[in-house]
């Protein structure tokens, strides 16, 4: 059954999204036990192929969504480009959060703080956790739903970004974030951090987004050979990478 049900989703007449017929139904087409069905559909849960949705069924995957890094190309902006449309929602925004986060890094004044979850097809897999200038604040929170956060910066703050830099890593999160995205605080995320700063070097905003690894990647291209090894750091060592293109 869940060879079967590979083909059918490789060649495409199983389209991304489709719902999959139901445990019983399964059972009468292919005249096996409940059993091996759930074991089946497990299989293919754990080759990323199908997702489970408690109490809706278990639906084909879309492709998981590539952010090109060498590319004008934003988080949300790389959704839309596969034709997916996804829904956020604002979890929290402060005006002074920032100023006792401790997560925030030293030496950075940036006190409003706002929380942003990413789904897809109803999935969590993203939380978007950026700190911005004091004048973010008079925003207010049902302004910072609706905008984008370099869309605060340039257009309610009228800031120009000239530069950027990106850290990737994997991290555990912390109990909140876990909830948000629906995953055991003891597994690891992706976790993309970004510091920006204006065309007179000043910081104007770090971003942290933790990714459902299973649900989003990013891919890098560069001109002649790229030597990983020689790039890797300790976490508590990284370097960033740079980035000349805003990421929205």
């Amino acid at each position: 059954m869940a060879e079967r049900l590979a083909d059918e989703i490789s060649t495409g007449r199983a389209a991304p999204g489709m719902q999959l017929p139901s445990e019983t139904e399964l059972m009468s087409i292919f005249s096996i036990s409940r059993i091996t069905v759930r074991q089946a559909i497990a299989l293919l849960a754990r080759q990323g192929q199908v997702t489970t949705r408690r109490g809706k069924g278990t639906f084909v995957t879309r492709p998981v969504p590539q952010q090109d890094l060498g590319k004008l190309q934003g988080f949300f902006d790389a959704l839309r480009s596969l034709g997916i449309e996804p829904r956020t929602q604002l979890l929290d925004f402060s005006a002074s959060a920032g100023r006792v986060d401790r997560s925030l890094p030293e030496g950075l004044d940036l006190p409003v703080r706002m929380r942003r979850r990413y789904c897809v097809d109803e999935q969590p897999f993203a939380v978007v956790e950026a700190f911005l200038p004091a004048a973010a604040a008079s925003l207010g929170s049902r302004r910072a739903g609706e905008l984008m956060v370099y869309e605060i910066l340039q257009q309610f703050l009228g800031l120009h970004i000239g530069h950027a830099s990106v850290v990737i890593r994997c991290a555990r999160p912390d109990t909140a974030i876990a909830r948000h995205l629906g995953v055991d605080a003891r597994s690891n995320v992706l976790v993309m951090e970004r510091t920006s700063l204006t065309a007179d070097g000043a910081t104007c905003e770090f971003m942290r987004i933790y990714i459902v690894p299973e649900r989003y990647a990013f891919r890098l291209s560069v001109p002649g050979p790229l030597e990983i090894a020689s790039a890797l750091r300790p976490t508590n060592h990284y370097e960033a990478v740079e980035q000349p293109h805003p990421i929205k």
